[in-house]
């Protein structure tokens, strides 16, 4: 999103995405460069799921406009554990936790005092 003619690309091929019964998944630590850009926040206006972790204060003030957050949510965003966020399906908002398997903890972690590295 830092640089016009990407956003502009990934905007695109998030529309044309549809047209194809394609799904687009993107990914970020930062959220606040999809909310500084126009089409970053197209891109998120138009995704028909979104996933929250736990987000700095500053970010939660700006994702509270675009997700509409109650009260309770903005306090949880800003203060969960790993693995817990809200979920957003359409109008629904869901606190949720994952929980990686053994094999997924195995392949996924960055954590070098992790029992399941081997």
């Amino acid at each position: 999103m830092q640089f016009e003619d990407s956003a502009n690309f990934l905007f695109s091929l998030a529309k044309r995405a549809r047209k194809y019964n394609l799904g687009l998944t993107t990914i970020t630590q930062d959220v606040e460069d999809f909310m500084s850009s126009k089409m970053g926040r197209a891109i998120v206006a138009n995704s028909s799921m979104q996933l929250l972790l736990k987000q700095s204060a500053s970010a939660v003030d700006v994702l509270s406009d675009v997700f509409k957050l109650t009260d309770e949510e903005r306090k949880r965003l800003s203060n969960f554990p790993v693995g817990q966020g809200l979920f957003f399906a359409g109008q629904n908002h869901v606190h949720i936790q994952i929980i990686a398997s053994e094999r997924e903890e195995e392949l996924i972690t960055t954590n070098p005092n992790s029992p399941n590295i081997r």
